[in-house]
Formats: C-alpha cells, sequence, structure tokens
C-alpha cells in the first residue's frame, strides 16, 4: 500500500485522481480507518489551515498510526508553492517514522511551477510578483524557499538533481522539468521521506513502472449543482464577478453575515441560494472581496460560514453535485456536514477530482483554488 499524508482536502483529491489515471484503487480519508482494501490510501489532515500548535498535534497523531500500518511508501504532499506548516511538519514526520532526511521537491513543471537558481516561478514570473503574494493565510514575501517556507536559510538545504544528497536533514531540490522530478526519485533511499506536489508523486509512480491510462472524464455535471468558491485568486473571481453582472446564479455572501451572523441570517441566505438552485439548476456561493476589505472577519470565520450555508441548503432541497474550489473551504464544509470518507470515480480535468462520498448519493468535485474548472463543468 501507498500512504499518502496531505495537509489540505483538494491536494487529497489531486493524489487520488493521479492515483485513477495510474490505475490504482484510490480512498480519501480524514481519519485512518481500521482496513482498506485501497491500493492508495490518501489522509487529509487540513492541517495547512490550522494554528501551527494544532496541525503538529495532528501531524503527530497521523505519523504514530502510520508508523503501525508500516505501508511500503509513505509520501507527504504538500502545496506546489508551500503555503502549510511544512517544516515543522516534516521534522515531526522524521523524528515518527524512524527517517533521517527529507527530500522536499515541491515546484510542478507541467503547471509552469519551477524552482531554479535559488529562486521560485510561476508561469516565468517571481512568485513574490503574482497573487500568491496576497494569499490571506500564508502570503509569499520572496522568491528563495526559505523566504517562501518562512525559515532560516540555515534550516533547509536547497540542492539541484546533480547534487549528492546529505545523510540528515530537509532538503529542497530544485526543479524546472519532469526529467528532473524522475532524478530526484532516483535519489532517494528507504531513509528518505519523500514531500512534495503532484509532479513529484506522479514521478513516483513512473519510477514503480506505472503507466498512465489518461482516462480524464467528459460525462456531464450532475444537476442541480451547487458550487461553491473558497479562493482568493483573481482570476476565479473575475469570473464570477462577470457572472453575477449578467445576472447568473451568483450568491454572494451578505454582509449582515459577514459581520455578525445569525440563524434566522443563514435561513433567508439559504433560501435566496435554493430560488437559484430552483430556476439555474446551479449556482454559486462566493464571497464579493470588496465586502470584507475593511472587515477583521477572518478567513476561517469565512469558511465556516459558508459551510453553515452550505449545511442549510442540503437541508432545504436535493443537490446532486456539490463543486468546492480551495481545499480549506472544502475540509470546513465536508466538516460540518460530517463527511469523512471518499472514493474517487473520475478526473474532469487536471487537477479536478470526482468523488462519492460514503454512505451518501451526492458527488463532491473538488479542485485547488489556482487551478481552472474543465469548459464542461464550468458553464454558466
Amino acid at each position: 500500500m501507498i500512504v499518502v499524508i496531505a495537509d489540505d482536502l483538494t491536494g487529497a483529491a489531486e493524489i487520488g485522481g493521479i492515483g485513477l489515471r495510474y490505475g490504482l484503487k484510490a480512498e480519501i480519508v480524514t481519519h485512518i480507518p481500521k482496513t482498506s482494501s485501497a491500493d492508495l490510501l490518501i489522509i487529509s489532515t487540513d492541517t495547512r489551515s490550522m494554528p501551527e500548535k494544532q496541525a503538529l498535534e495532528i501531524t503527530k497523531a497521523v505519523s504514530e498510526a502510520i508508523r503501525d500500518i508500516n505501508p511500503s511508501v509513505i509520501f507527504k504532499k504538500i502545496d506546489s508553492v508551500m503555503r502549510g506548516h511544512i517544516i515543522p511538519e516534516l521534522n515531526l514526520h522524521l523524528q515518527i517514522l524512524g527517517k533521517s532526511k527529507a527530500l522536499l521537491v515541491p515546484a510542478n513543471p507541467g503547471f509552469g511551477r519551477k524552482l531554479t537558481g535559488g529562486k521560485y516561478y510561476v508561469n516565468d514570473r517571481l512568485i513574490h510578483e503574482t497573487p500568491f503574494m496576497h494569499d490571506p493565510e500564508f502570503p509569499v514575501k520572496g522568491p528563495h524557499p526559505h523566504e517562501m517556507l518562512r525559515v532560516d536559510e540555515s534550516d533547509i538545504t536547497v540542492l539541484t538533481h546533480g547534487e549528492e544528497l546529505p545523510s540528515t536533514g530537509i532538503i529542497v531540490g530544485e526543479t524546472a522539468t519532469h526529467h528532473e522530478l524522475s532524478a530526484w526519485i532516483k535519489k532517494a533511499n528507504d531513509d528518505t521521506l519523500l514531500a512534495g506536489g503532484a509532479g513529484l508523486f506522479i514521478a513516483l509512480l513512473e519510477d514503480r513502472q506505472l503507466q498512465n491510462a489518461n482516462q480524464n472524464s467528459d460525462e456531464p455535471l450532475q444537476e442541480p449543482a451547487l458550487f461553491v468558491c473558497g479562493t482568493t485568486h483573481d482570476k476565479s473571481r473575475s469570473k464570477i464577478k462577470q457572472i453575477k453582472t449578467e445576472a447568473g446564479p451568483v450568491s454572494y455572501m451578505p454582509y449582515h453575515i459577514i459581520s455578525y451572523a445569525t440563524e434566522t441570517g443563514f435561513e433567508t441566505w439559504a433560501d435566496e441560494i435554493v430560488s437559484l438552485l430552483e430556476r439555474n439548476k446551479k449556482a454559486i456561493i462566493a464571497i464579493d472581496e470588496s465586502m470584507t476589505a475593511n472587515s477583521k472577519v477572518t478567513a476561517a470565520d469565512l469558511r465556516e460560514k459558508k459551510a453553515m450555508v452550505v449545511a442549510v441548503v442540503l437541508q432545504k432541497t436535493l443537490i446532486k453535485e456539490l463543486l468546492i474550489e480551495g481545499g480549506s473551504t472544502a475540509a470546513a464544509i465536508i466538516n460540518q456536514l460530517n463527511f469523512n470518507r471518499f472514493f474517487p470515480v473520475s478526473e474532469p480535468g487536471a487537477g479536478v477530482i470526482k468523488m462519492n462520498v460514503a454512505n451518501s448519493d451526492l458527488l463532491l468535485t473538488l479542485k485547488p483554488g489556482s487551478y481552472d474548472w474543465p469548459a464542461n463543468t464550468w458553464t454558466f
């Protein structure tokens, strides 16, 4: 069995989709089950959205459970632009799993994300000059790995794939091509914890001689369908704003919910969303950034409020497909709905995964905030 520890839910789903692509039976869980018949077990910890102390408590518990399972491969899935509590979590994994070093290769050249010459680029722009500089929880202040990881330079060793790995510590691997990802995989031994983005995981499966079946699904969206936007990326917000301007089925979080949510307020907002679903068979829940510009409300508060209204909507009307953009938002919603086990069934697009929810007829489709919805899904 391959076990993947993913620090957010859309990252876990992305790995599940890759597993499908390479012929593996995948299962995504929020708590480690007593039994599983999966070839690929993915544990979504959601530690990226937690305070560091809580994140490390979860990391410790998960590491101990995985140590007892003793899988053939352990992989730590992190954000390709290194948001989260990555270095403290890796150090704790190493301590509990009994490994001496971690090889962290975050970049994903297939998505234009490269780490070369000591600097990180997104589509040939330095990362701190992209929308990632505005991330509400982990804003990127500079292009160097230690700046992105929020540690001292001495806490990590940055190497190219042609250099030898030290015997201990955390090594950050520079990567500009898929070939370099493959070269990094070959440098890892049994004493190495592999950590990285989707690109490195693909290189790991290919090194194990698994074949890519390229089975992206083009199946139609199940309706009624509810979209929930949980990203701060300008591209996504602009698309939603355009749909709203054209009188499309967009429901922005009301200001009174942002400021001082009440039970009556959630009922009223949910009724508006249900009305949009009845008329259009689709609806989008989002936040108008102009309403939060001068507010003291936190990103975590906003996620919880979106999760609460989704729960009320599902009580009021039938939803066949729930589509969520953004891993932290997705985690808040599934926690609110008490969902904890998922089975990937198709990959409508790169990084976009459709799953069956255990003990439910609802289809759940997840997407990282910085990726695009497939054209056949995003039709408004």
